[in-house]
C-alpha cells in the first residue's frame, strides 16, 4: 500500500471510530425477524460474524469486496436462516470460491463487491430465500425509500447480536459530499442513503449489509454505518452499475 493510501486509510479509520462512539444509544432500533428479510446473512470467519451478504441465487451471495478480500477461503462460512447470530442459530453453510472484484481499489472502495460461492445449493424456504436484482442500469432519485438491514446487540439477557433494521432515503452525491467528511471520493457506482425518519435511530451496520428497495437490491454497504448515524449518510456499491460483471461471474442476470 503506498503512502497516500495509507495515510487516507488511517484518516478514515478515524472518522470511523467517531462513528462508531456516536452509536452508543442501545434504544432507539428496530429488531426484525429473519423470516421478514430472509435474504440477509452473516459472513463468518472460523465461525465469528464479520460482516453481512445478501442471497440472491440459491449458490450465490452479495457482499462486500472489503469484507472478503483478504480472507482464506477455507476460513470462511455462511451462517443463515436466523434472527441471531450464535454457535448454534440457523445454519452453517460451507462456500467453495469468492469472487472479488478484479478492479477493488480497498484505499477509496471503488468496485467494493464480491460474489461467494456455497459449496452445495442452498434449499430455500421461509427463513432463506434471494432478493431480486435491478433488471437494468438506471437511476435511482434522490428521496428513493429503502430499508437497509444489520446486526445489532441485544443487551439483555446477554449481548447476542440480533437482526435490526431500518428505513433510509436515498440522497444525491452532492447532498452526501456535505454531510461526509471529506476523506474519500465519490464514484458514479456509488449511492448515499441516510435515516431521515427518525434521524437519532442507530443501529450496527456492518459491511456488505443489503439495501433494498421494493424486493430489489440496489446495494450492499461499502462504508459508514448501514443504520445511518444521525445525519452521516451510509456509501453503498450500486449494484446495476455490476449487472455484467454479476453475470460474467456468476452466471445470474
Amino acid at each position: 500500500m503506498n503512502d497516500q493510501c495509507k495515510k487516507m486509510s488511517k484518516i478514515f479509520f478515524l472518522f470511523f471510530c467517531i462513528f462508531l462512539i456516536h452509536t452508543v444509544n442501545t434504544e432507539s432500533h428496530q429488531y426484525v425477524d429473519i423470516e421478514d428479510y430472509p435474504y440477509h446473512v452473516s459472513i463468518q470467519i472460523f465461525g465469528r460474524h464479520i460482516c453481512s451478504g445478501a442471497f440472491i441465487h440459491e449458490s450465490w451471495i452479495m457482499t462486500a469486496a472489503s469484507c472478503v478480500f483478504s480472507a482464506e477461503l477455507s476460513r470462511v462460512s455462511v451462517r443463515v436462516r436466523s434472527s441471531y447470530i450464535c454457535a448454534i442459530c440457523g445454519d452453517s453453510l460451507e462456500i467453495s470460491n469468492i469472487v472479488i472484484h478484479e478492479d477493488f481499489n480497498k484505499c477509496v472502495y471503488f468496485n467494493d463487491i464480491a460474489l461467494i460461492k456455497l459449496k452445495n445449493p442452498a434449499e430455500f424456504g421461509e427463513k432463506l430465500l434471494p432478493i431480486g436484482l435491478p433488471e437494468k442500469e438506471n437511476e435511482i432519485e434522490d428521496g428513493t425509500r429503502c430499508v437497509v438491514t444489520g446486526w445489532k446487540p441485544e443487551l439483555k439477557p446477554a449481548r447476542i447480536q440480533r437482526l435490526a433494521a431500518a428505513a433510509v432515503a436515498i440522497i444525491n452525491q452532492r447532498t452526501c459530499k456535505e454531510r461526509m467528511p471529506s476523506y474519500k471520493p465519490l464514484s458514479k457506482e456509488m449511492l448515499c442513503a441516510v435515516n431521515t425518519t427518525h434521524p437519532s435511530e442507530r443501529c450496527q451496520g456492518d459491511l456488505g449489509a443489503p439495501l433494498v428497495s421494493e424486493q430489489t437490491l440496489i446495494g450492499i454497504l461499502s462504508y459508514g454505518l448501514g443504520c445511518e448515524t444521525g445525519t452521516h449518510p451510509g456509501v453503498y456499491t450500486r449494484i446495476s452499475s455490476y449487472l455484467s460483471w454479476i453475470f460474467v461471474n456468476s452466471g445470474i442476470y
